[in-house]
């Protein structure tokens, strides 16, 4: 009789959520010089920009993880005034030269642990949420949720497509 069949390789652990956020951080402040250069044309992206444009993002708004700025552009196309958050200060420096500073309020800080100090009448996103870890995620639609006017509203856009190295825990990541 053959002796028992070894298991599968064990996966190695994912990291622990502080040390997936700060890889996260330090990811997008090393690739900010050319993350353009490297962005995915997403499938169906004019018609995430159109919608985004019938939404009508008016009056005080909220961008978080504004990155390099390109949803910042659009979101002044209605809105008053936008603040625009990040937690990468080289990403804040190329929305700020992208887009400028006249209705636009830059805000460098982790979004886990900053609070709005104020409210919005929209809070928008992009392609943020998957980087959401799911033991944040509660506290998260609390921060969101605090940041609103009475009546405020939400719009967020986010993908499925991930890349092999993107799914650090495997196919079923919740978190890239």
């Amino acid at each position: 009789m053959p002796p028992p069949a070894s298991p599968p390789p064990a996966s190695p652990p994912p990291p622990a959520p502080d040390a997936l956020l700060a890889e996260q951080i330090a990811y997008y402040r090393a690739i900010a010089p050319e993350y353009e250069d490297h962005a995915i044309r997403e499938p169906g992206s004019n018609e995430l920009t159109a919608a985004l444009h019938a939404f009508r993002a008016t009056g005080d708004v909220l961008e978080l993880a504004c990155g390099p700025g390109a949803w910042t552009e659009n979101l002044l196309a209605h809105a008053t005034s936008v603040t625009a958050v990040d937690a990468s200060p080289e990403m804040i420096a190329r929305a700020t030269a992208r887009v400028g500073e006249d209705r636009v309020r830059f805000v460098h800080a982790d979004l886990f642990t900053w609070t709005p100090d104020r409210r919005y009448d929209v809070v928008f996103f992009g392609f943020w949420l998957s980087h959401v870890p799911m033991d944040r995620f509660d506290a998260f639609w609390s921060m969101v949720a605090s940041a609103l006017t009475p009546g405020g509203r939400v719009f967020f856009v986010d993908d499925a497509y991930r890349t092999p190295e993107e799914l650090i825990e495997g196919a079923a990541s919740s978190t890239i």
